[in-house]
């Protein structure tokens, strides 16, 4: 290392501008890759003494050199100097400070534009498997929710009006199959990503014969890099990755939204523990719902992330560009945001209580089995749209009179042509007739919730 500290000095005569280090410092940001830049390091040094560019006690010191310095950054021991450019200089500071010379041979063969990107799919995959474990988690307190109200009845909504009974199993395993898609998503593109890109060297590999393919296996990664200039300067896994985590984040926003606007005192359906609920600084009455609230707020700042970095890697040409370094800050946000929801959200939906007869009493309203009783003129020969206009004339004529479906006597239900067709004004009817496969009764919730147990005990 030059004695300005900067790893590329020596083709200068003078250290940069001060503004200038400052722009391309991102050591404030990138230090959190510290243990996976000492872990391709050392990864490296495996490459380097297979090659025969290391002896078996110079690789076995540089080694253990390596996991010093990954104790020192874990415990903070490591002091990080002004000149110090990012992690990976630092990283390589400190071990030549330790072994002079031999310290000196560990970047042979190795840019850092290999090495980052080396670092981030480390870090990341491991990241996505934590987020992956959280996502397991809600999945599961949903699936056992939902087990507890297989036969619990409320209204179904579409464009936020009353719809069609269903049961409140259902409407949970609605989240929760959503959430399974998440975690079938984190999990393909941990299969792309792990990739490794030690050996491409900055864009052409280097002369050295080092072989990439045995790097990757001892990083416990499924594969080397197939083409050395797009190991550098490919970030899809980080775009990817931010599509993802933006898709997940959006359900949980709208799991979140569900909660907020079932915890409303208009209907009061559920009530939000007080752990998850915070006051007001001047309405001493109140319970606010902030944490779903924050929830579903933040969704917006995932798939901000995400076009951030779509945003830098549009146009630009292949190969490596200090523009990359803009693809950190947006994904460790992404990911700091994640870690912070999907608990939260966890323990709201594991502690809510829910009022089943609020949600009963909810199902009194009378539009809601109006695609019960046309199915039912179908169920007797009529066309669909035959029975669909007949039971919208039925229903507009009842409102102009005053009447109710409830108060029709067995005569207008003979004349409407379904005899008995009061006892469809039952959410419990309603819902146990919907037994298709998918559907809202408890034979079906069931099911749902088998298969979706089925998949978490699968990965």
């Amino acid at each position: 290392m030059s004695e300005d500290g900067a790893l590329w000095a020596g083709r200068f005569s003078t250290p940069p501008a001060p503004e200038a280090h400052a722009l391309g410092r991102s050591l404030h940001f990138d230090e959190r890759l510290g243990q996976a830049d000492v872990r391709a390091s050392r990864a490296h040094v495996g490459a380097l003494m297979a090659a025969g560019l290391l002896t078996a006690d110079e690789a076995e010191t540089l080694d253990a050199a390596l996991a010093e310095v990954g104790g020192g950054l874990a415990s903070g021991t490591i002091v990080f100097g002004d000149a110090d450019e990012d992690i990976h200089s630092v990283v390589e500071r400190a071990v030549t400070e330790r072994l002079g010379d031999l310290g000196a041979k560990l970047h042979a063969g190795r840019s850092r534009n290999d090495l980052v990107v080396t670092d981030l799919r480390l870090w990341l995959l491991d990241a996505g498997d934590r987020i992956v474990g959280r996502y397991t988690a809600l999945v599961s307190v949903l699936v056992d929710r939902a087990r507890g109200y297989d036969a619990t009845v409320m209204p179904g909504t579409t464009h936020a009006r009353l719809a069609q009974p269903v049961t409140l199993g259902h409407h949970l395993l609605a989240h929760a199959w959503a959430c399974s898609r998440d975690i079938e998503r984190f999990t393909q593109w941990a299969d792309r990503a792990s990739t490794s890109a030690l050996g491409a060297g900055a864009t052409a590999t280097s002369t050295l014969g080092l072989d990439p393919a045995a790097t990757a296996e001892r990083l416990g990664m499924r594969r080397a890099f197939a083409n050395s200039i797009d190991a550098v300067s490919d970030r899809d896994f980080v775009q990817e990755f931010l599509a993802v985590a933006s898709i997940a984040a959006t359900h949980l926003s709208r799991l979140a939204a569900d909660l907020a606007r079932w915890t409303d005192e208009s209907l009061a359906w559920a009530e939000l523990d007080e752990a998850y609920s915070t006051g007001s600084s001047m309405m001493p009455q109140k319970r606010n719902p902030d944490t779903a609230e924050l929830v579903r707020g933040k969704a917006a700042r995932v798939a901000a992330d995400f076009v951030a970095v779509a945003a830098i890697l549009q146009g630009l040409p292949v190969g490596y560009h200090r523009d990359l370094q803009e693809d950190k800050e947006p994904l460790f946000d992404a990911v700091d945001t994640l870690d912070l929801v999907v608990p939260a959200i966890t323990g709201a939906m594991a502690t809510v209580r829910f009022d089943v007869s609020a949600m009963r009493d909810a199902c009194a309203a009378e539009g809601l089995y109006a695609t019960d009783l046309a199915e039912a003129l179908v169920k007797l020969g009529v066309p669909f749209r035959e029975a669909h206009r007949r039971t919208g004339a039925l229903v507009k004529d009842l409102g102009g009179r005053g009447g109710t479906l409830t108060s029709m006597t067995g005569e207008e239900w003979e004349t409407f042509g379904v005899p008995g067709g009061r006892a469809l004004l039952d959410p419990d009817a309603s819902v146990a007739a919907h037994a298709t496969p998918g559907g809202p009764s408890a034979q079906s919730v069931g099911a749902q919730a088998d298969a979706l147990e089925a998949f978490l005990a699968g990965r």
